[in-house]
């Protein structure tokens, strides 16, 4: 009893002393297991080290079972143990229990965090692996579109042009836009690392996507702007274009209209009038369209490409010959119904004399006519209203000076030219300018407080510079155009300026002005920077020749004795030394294709140097001379290797072991078909194997036949290329027949083995169970029965065949007639009518 008793108070002892040593390191490695995972870098290097601490974290845990099983272990014991048990009460009792959950459940605890924690470990790797291919596909994708928003040809381009990169970069947006879901899940994995509190102590996921956000919307306002540019500058032509046709269909509806009044129609005077005075108003309400229009298309030539400014040019100056002659002819014939007016219809035929034009190259004349027929139409006091019109065509009109294609024979030939013309539309109201009706410039609409002689020089510069940088025929310099357009600058009408759309031209103007001259004056500080990369790149250039004509020299000097002995050789007489001149060939031949690029180049290069510089420089000719001793070997050298292929070509021909070859192999092959036909395994296999030697040799005659006997043309030779083709196509059959032949015969030897190995081990049974039953009595099985049943399943297969080739119809007419409407026959004496059948 006493021994118990210490037994039992050393186990206590003992257990005390493992609880207290296990509660230590229980929670050291709950604190441990508790921490939070912290990375350092995003690498694999820091996975490793990670996962490498949760390895030695396992292996204490692993280290420490033992203690936990003992410890258990003695509170099962203390726990079956009646006497101290018994001795202790039931609170002892329930001390030791309670003691042994709580150690069982945080052993299990700790067990399922380390676990946790090194699969939490392995799949954050495998989330970063994920969110790094992701976002690198996603920068790959930025960076090519960075480039292609970096280099937009947006400016200085023409009309054409801009819609097509317009064109280009809506769809590039539609892409830009595309890629947006990419990259919010990129920016999703991103919020999953962060809020899983897996991120990097660095911050490198961090920045990596707020780079690649900030590079997007960098990108999108980019492209944003590129297009909000095109669209502006096509939108301003497209406005333009728009505008223009519009009023050219009105000008037509009215001239078309005017031909009608005029020539077509008999109404009377007043209508004739009426009609008249609804033309006056419509032009006058379209003027200021005429004129915002003109100053419109003025400041798009100044924005504009040459060749776009040119058309534009073309299409004003049309607009403006065209309003001049549909207005030419309203004047006309107001001033032709007006002085033949039905009061003085009975007079004689004097008013033909007085409707004759004045002379117009006299300009007083031309004046003190004007004058008198203004005042005689003040005159008329019945007509007040058409004369309000009539100071309304006055400021629109310029007497042509040429008749126009666009008016009728009639209204040529029978109209004078009897309306007064002060102004132009959109230009200047002086009669001394009345030559250029086509000539339009937003100078001419300066305001009146610059000074003649400021606004001359500011002309003068503006003009000078534009004929630098891009001097197009209407705005040279010196010519007779830009002289009256000096001479005309202070004869400006005032009301010409009263329009808003003037006076934003006038602003315009001087700002465009203001900066012609700041564009001429960085040219010009710009040109020797540009001068001095020329020489450099003429330098690059000059060096490059240089090397590229040494090197060039140097090979044609190695090359040309190698082919002058190499035609010095006898002709081979095998056919392996033929295969080894045909590897010769080749390499030389890709020598030369090598050097050709850099011969085109040498004389490409050198024709911009021979062609600019001084020919009396020495540098140039001792290019020129060692360009023409390049050129002449190179000559010989194409020439000497042509003759080398010719030769062997001739040689091969007359080769009689090439011959006899073909011959052996064609006779080789005829006999092979033959055996192959034998079911032989081992002769099969044996055939397989020759066949394949004998497809190298073809393989090396058909290398020597292409290459010599490919544009054969005598009958030797074409007989030759003929044979090496029918060879090597007749043991490629014969492989693969050979092929076949030999899996189907393995195939049946495997059937037949199986069927033989059956019947046997069939044999062996009946034969010991005869023996068992009937000493004495012969075999049950007759011969006949077991051979049929061991080939039963090709008797199967055979009757499979004929059943199925029963089923194929002999002709096409009776497959044909199985898949007619057979029911169609049938179907009428079905129907049932209640009131009689339809009608037919």
């Amino acid at each position: 009893m006493v021994r118990k008793l210490k037994e039992t108070l050393v186990t206590v002892q003992q257990l005390d002393k493992n609880m207290s040593n296990l509660r230590t390191w229980l929670s050291c490695i709950e604190a441990e297991l508790s921490k939070p995972v912290v990375y350092v870098t995003c690498r694999s290097e820091e996975i490793q080290q990670k996962l490498s601490e949760q390895q030695d974290l396992q292996r204490d845990i692993e280290r420490h079972t033992e203690s936990v099983t003992s410890v258990l272990t003695l509170c099962d014991v203390l726990l079956r143990d009646a006497d101290a048990c018994g001795a202790g009460g039931d609170g002892e009792n329930d001390s030791i229990q309670q003691t042994t959950r709580s150690l069982d459940r945080r052993w299990r605890n700790i067990c399922a965090m380390s676990m946790e924690r090194r699969m939490r470990i392995e799949e954050t790797w495998r989330l970063w692996c994920k969110f790094l291919d992701d976002y690198t596909h996603f920068e790959d994708w930025l960076k090519a579109a960075e480039v292609t928003a970096a280099n937009p040809d947006s400016a200085d381009v023409l009309y054409t042009s801009a819609k097509e990169q317009l064109k280009k970069f809506e769809a590039f947006q539609r892409q830009v836009h595309e890629r947006l879901t990419q990259l919010e899940l990129v920016n999703k994995q991103y919020r999953r690392l962060a809020r899983e509190n897996r991120t990097d102590a660095a911050n490198k996921l961090k920045v990596m996507v707020e780079k690649g956000n900030q590079r997007w919307d960098v990108l999108q306002r980019r492209v944003t702007a590129v297009l909000r540019r095109l669209k502006h500058f096509t939108s301003q032509r497209e406005d333009f274009e728009g505008t223009r046709e519009g009023i050219l269909v009105w000008l037509t509806e009215m001239d078309l209209q005017l031909t009608n009044v005029e020539h077509f129609s008999e109404s009377h005077f007043e209508d004739k009038m009426r009609q008249l005075n609804g033309f006056q108003q419509e032009i006058t309400l379209n003027t200021d369209k005429i004129d915002a229009l003109i100053v419109f298309g003025e400041n798009l030539i100044q924005k504009s490409a040459p060749l776009d400014a040119a058309l534009i040019e073309d299409e004003l100056e049309e607009l403006h010959s065209y309003c001049q002659e549909v207005f030419g002819r309203v004047a006309r014939f107001y001033h032709r119904l007006v002085t033949r007016r039905p009061v003085l219809e009975e007079l004689s035929d004097q008013d033909t004399d007085l409707d004759e034009p004045p002379d117009l190259t006299d300009k007083t004349v031309w004046r003190e006519t004007k004058r008198k027929r203004v005042e005689d139409m003040e005159e008329v006091p019945a007509l007040g209203g058409v004369s309000a019109g009539c100071q309304t065509l006055c400021h629109l009109l310029v007497p042509p000076l040429e008749p126009s294609g666009r008016e009728t024979p009639v209204s040529v030939d029978s109209i004078p030219l009897e309306w007064d013309h002060t102004v132009d539309v959109g230009g200047s109201s002086s009669h001394e300018d009345e030559e250029e009706v086509t000539f339009f410039t937003a100078v001419s609409v300066l305001d009146g407080s610059v000074s003649a002689a400021t606004t001359n020089k500011i002309l003068v510069v503006s003009f000078t510079v534009k004929s630098v940088l891009d001097p197009p025929s209407w705005h040279q310099p010196d010519s007779p155009l830009m002289n009256r357009v000096l001479r005309g600058m202070t004869s400006s009408p005032v009301g010409s300026r009263s329009s808003p759309f003037y006076q934003q031209e006038s602003a315009d103007a001087a700002v465009t002005v203001t900066g012609v001259i700041e564009r001429w004056e960085l040219l010009q500080v710009q040109k020797p920077v540009c001068r001095e990369m020329d020489v450099r790149l003429d330098l690059q250039q000059w060096q490059e020749l240089n090397s590229d004509l040494g090197d060039v020299t140097s090979w044609l000097g190695s090359v040309l004795p190698e082919l002058e002995r190499l035609q010095s050789i006898a002709p081979s007489a095998s056919v392996q030394e033929f295969e080894v001149n045909i590897r010769k060939l080749k390499e030389m031949q890709k020598m030369f294709n090598s050097y050709k690029c850099l011969m085109i180049s040498v004389n490409l290069t050198s024709r911009h140097f021979l062609c600019g510089g001084n020919s009396s420089c020495e540098e140039l000719q001792q290019i020129q001379e060692a360009l023409s001793s390049a050129n002449i070997s190179w000559t010989q050298a194409c020439s000497g290797l042509g003759q080398w292929e010719q030769k062997l070509r001739s040689a091969l021909i007359q080769c009689q072991d090439f011959h006899e070859t073909l011959h052996s192999l064609l006779l080789w092959l005829a006999q092979a078909e033959n055996r192959l036909q034998a079911l032989n395994v081992s002769d099969c296999s044996d055939l397989q194997e020759k066949l394949r030697r004998r497809q190298s040799q073809a393989l090396s005659l058909h290398d020597i036949s292409s290459q010599l006997l490919l544009e054969a043309t005598c009958e030797d030779s074409l007989e030759a290329k003929e044979k090496v083709h029918v060879i090597s196509n007749k043991i490629r059959l014969l492989l693969r027949q050979a092929d076949t032949q030999m899996n189907r015969l393995q195939q049946r030897l495997s059937t037949f083995s199986r069927i033989f190995f059956l019947n046997s081990n069939h044999k062996t049974t009946l034969q010991k169970g005869a023996s068992q039953s009937r000493p004495d009595s012969p075999p049950l099985r007759p011969f006949l029965s077991r051979v049929l049943r061991a080939a039963f399943p090709l008797h199967l297969l055979v009757l499979f065949l004929l059943v199925l080739v029963c089923m194929v119809p002999v002709s096409q007419d009776h497959f044909s007639c199985t898949l007619s409407n057979n029911f169609a026959r049938s179907f009428y004496p079905m129907l049932r009518y209640t009131n009689g059948p339809p009608p037919t």
